[in-house]
């Protein structure tokens, strides 16, 4: 079958002349579980997920293992009445469960909703409502989740239990009741629904995006930005499969290039030796790092000395913008290919860069990638007059990784969309060679006496300072200037929180930028609000310092 690992285009010598060469290749009977299980190089016997978690457990199946329980588990469900069209919740992390429960539900035909571990029964609650689902995958653990809100929701009958017994269908047991070979009702489509995640809410009450078979052959540019899947890599990335980025950029956009996957299951929040560890011990090649985590792994000092037989050779990052510090310590102390990549819940993975194909610029999000076709939208939901005009970045809607729909919500649907294109809400420009730049979020984009002053290049300043780990930067009310520049700032291990670095901070970003850039407020911080894909959650900052400017008043 023709199936992801398809779409690249081998050989070229640019990105330009892979853009030339590109075909979509996308089969009317497209199956989402032969690309990821079933594929003649995925033999029975070779390794496809290694699982470990924090009390000491570890497994790994084999391709064959994973058909078979896969095969299993989808008649387990449809005999638990699942059929067609029905909407599953995932509410489990990085576990052999999780994956097979995917793969049973694409063979089925249902629709998977994934859920992260991080949410709690409020956020639950409302996904299961406004998606209706049917049933749910849950830990023994984080199953009391339901308690109290059981009963308002109408739609969920079966609660399915991950390793353990109790409340709710044991995993185990459905896998064990489960016949060995499947028989689907028809032959799958590629324009049949299978994924349904909901957006991190950054801008408003999250909505669900529904996503066709065919989303999955869109991520062609995840196969650029390792500079090329090769036989022997190993797929590491601590980015929750609930999350298009753990998912959708990881486990379904590696197996189907017969690429094994490590997955890790913690309790406790990420940990930056338990990764390198993790790294080293499995001979991880590549993975998806948001700038979250790379700061976070940057805090270990030397990590190619103390971890001295890393095979880590490239790594994307994505979801945020990557400063020019924090790419350096990639490139001088990680020592890897690194290259980045952008996209969102409902268009993924479109854009990005490829240093085997392009010396490496890390200024720009770097070029769409082949057969995405990308520009710049205006105030008046038209591509800009000429090249280098700032606007809205959009996508083509005939992309792959272009959503089928908001879930129940036309009116967001419209607003989505303008004529052939499909807006992302994130600002920008391209140049004349193609590269797009990235200036920030439509919603953070702060007015400052009369500019409009972007957060990710003062960020990017705020970065280059010794000390700082990571940072966030919003406008807030000002009666002089409309809003003034504030910035939150996480230091480093065993740096002081001091008037010294504040005055540090500010003197450096006046200099490398522009008197009204600099932040005329600085506030230290231990932790930033997150949402679950690795994104500050700047839309918080704004709110608790306009609670703050009510209660002075």
């Amino acid at each position: 079958m023709v199936g992801l690992k398809e779409q690249t285009v081998h050989g070229a010598k640019s990105i330009a002349e892979a853009r030339a060469r590109h075909r979509w290749h996308i089969p009317a009977d497209y199956h989402l579980t032969v690309d990821c299980l079933e594929r003649p190089f995925q033999a029975r016997d070779r390794v496809a997920l290694y699982y470990e978690d924090d009390e000491g457990h570890s497994e790994k199946y084999t391709w064959g293992q994973l058909r078979l329980a896969s095969n299993k588990l989808a008649n387990a469900m449809r005999a638990l009445g699942v059929a067609r069209g029905d909407v599953v919740a995932v509410h489990t992390p990085q576990r052999p469960e999780t994956a097979i429960m995917h793969m049973a539900l694409y063979r089925l035909g249902a629709v998977a909703l994934p859920i992260s571990k991080l949410f709690g029964p409020d956020a639950i609650k409302y996904r299961l409502n406004n998606s209706s689902a049917k049933a749910i995958l849950m830990e023994p653990e984080t199953v009391g989740k339901l308690d109290g809100i059981r009963d308002e929701i109408p739609t969920l009958k079966h609660v399915v239990v991950a390793a353990g017994k109790g409340e709710g269908h044991s995993f185990d047991d459905l896998l064990a009741k489960g016949a060995d070979q499947f028989a689907a009702d028809r032959a799958p489509l590629s324009e049949d629904p299978i994924l349904l995640m909901y957006t991190s809410g950054t801008t408003g009450n999250p909505k669900g995006v529904l996503h066709a078979a065919r989303y999955v052959l869109g991520h062609n540019g995840m196969d650029y930005s390792y500079n090329f899947l090769r036989d022997g890599d190993l797929y590491y990335s601590p980015a929750d499969w609930a999350w298009a980025g753990g998912l959708l950029d990881g486990l379904l956009a590696v197996w189907p290039y017969g690429i094994p996957v490590l997955a890790y299951r913690s309790k406790t929040r990420f940990d930056p030796d338990v990764t390198f560890r993790l790294l080293e011990k499995y001979g991880a090649t590549v993975g998806l790092y948001p700038p979250t985590a790379l700061k976070t792994l940057r805090e270990v000092k030397n990590p190619r000395d103390k971890y001295g037989s890393l095979k880590l050779r490239a790594i994307v990052s994505g979801a945020e913008p990557v400063s020019p510090e924090l790419a350096r310590w990639v490139d001088e102390e990680l020592k890897v290919e690194f290259n980045q990549a952008f996209g969102q819940t409902e268009a993924n993975y479109f854009i990005g860069t490829c240093g085997a194909l392009e010396p490496y610029s890390l200024e720009p999000l770097g070029k769409p990638f082949p057969g995405h076709d990308v520009t710049i939208i205006g105030a008046d939901r038209k591509p800009v007059a000429k090249v280098g005009d700032a606007g809205e970045i959009a996508i083509r809607r005939d992309s792959p990784v272009v959503m089928k729909e908001y879930w129940k919500n036309p009116e967001a649907m419209e607003e989505k969309f303008a004529g052939e294109w499909c807006l992302t809400g994130d600002l920008g420009y391209a140049d004349d060679e193609g590269y797009v730049y990235f200036q920030g979020r439509a919603d953070d984009v702060i007015k400052t006496s009369g500019y409009r002053v972007g957060p990710a290049e003062v960020e990017a300043s705020i970065m280059e300072v010794k000390g700082v780990a990571s940072c966030a930067v919003i406008g807030v009310p000002d009666a002089q200037r409309g809003q003034a520049i504030k910035a939150f700032v996480k230091v480093m291990p065993s740096i002081d929180k001091s008037d010294r670095l504040i005055k540090e901070i500010q003197a450096h970003v006046k200099k490398k930028l522009a008197a009204h850039e600099y932040p005329r407020a600085i506030e230290f911080i231990d932790e930033f609000p997150m949402t679950v894909t690795g994104k500050i959650r700047r839309r918080d900052l704004r709110e608790q310092e306009i609670q703050k400017l009510s209660k002075s008043k």
